[in-house]
């Protein structure tokens, strides 16, 4: 009878720990990155399908995050892109290097910091995305808020859940859609839309919780504005949790 009433005992304890370790469970994500230049005649299919699967993931309800990181390095034929940066060339070399790549290109996406392929294939980006929405998350947000005050830069609080040991977390400060006409260069005379790009970068390590200020310029107008946070791996650059803040104005 001990016994019997021993594996009872043992067999409630071992269906709680799988029910808590179910609860704990955070909802997958999918984080793209795409290299883009105004710049680079290829980029503007690219950008398009960018747009289609922020809204696809609007639609749909899905957990899908796309930044669009505009590089310097094209700037140099005859067009400038207002929205560039070395910092996100930088960026983009640091992924080509991880990845072992011959050297970086545009259009370029990323998902989730380990699938790389061209910007513009549909197909691929989709088998990445629905990969991506099938793994479980190792952190997540568990509070993220933004604050706006007296035509001040950004404010953002954070805290996290899970395992986000040898992490950092990013913050993109982005604007929701800029449309620029292009005067010069491979895209001249053409008018293009731009979603989601990103305005401002910011790398911190990953903490239990804390707070972030964004830099006075450049920032979009409060109706134009976003800002996506994640959780990136140092060692592998894998994404292992993203979240959009909620913005407080003040």
């Amino acid at each position: 009878m001990k016994f019997r009433i021993f594996l009872t005992a043992i067999l409630a304890l071992l269906i709680t720990c799988v029910a808590f370790r179910s609860a704990v469970q955070f909802q997958p994500i999918a984080v793209i990155e795409l290299f883009t230049s105004q710049g680079c005649s290829s980029c503007p299919s690219a950008d398009r399908l960018l747009s289609r699967t922020i809204n696809d993931a609007k639609v749909n309800g899905k957990k899908i995050f796309a930044l669009s990181f505009h590089v310097d390095y094209w700037n140099r034929l005859g067009w400038r892109d207002p929205f560039s940066s070395m910092e996100y060339s930088q960026r983009q070399s640091e992924y080509a290097s991880l990845m072992n790549l011959n050297s970086v290109y545009t259009p370029q996406m990323i998902v989730n910091g380990s699938h790389e392929l061209i910007g513009s294939d549909e197909g691929n980006l989709k088998d990445a995305i629905r990969e991506s929405l099938q793994a479980t998350p190792e952190a997540a947000f568990k509070t993220l808020s933004a604050t706006i005050q007296n035509a001040n830069p950004p404010s953002l609080k954070y805290s996290l859940n899970g395992n986000y040991t040898n992490c950092k977390i990013n913050f993109a400060l982005v604007s929701l859609t800029e449309t620029t006409y292009i005067k010069k260069g491979e895209n001249g005379g053409l008018t293009l839309t731009n979603e989601n790009v990103v305005r401002q970068f910011v790398s911190v390590p990953a903490t239990k919780e804390g707070e972030i200020s964004f830099k006075s310029s450049p920032v979009p107008l409060v109706n134009n504005l976003a800002i996506v946070a994640y959780i990136q791996n140092l060692n592998d650059s894998k994404i292992i949790g993203a979240a959009s803040a909620e913005i407080i104005e003040k």
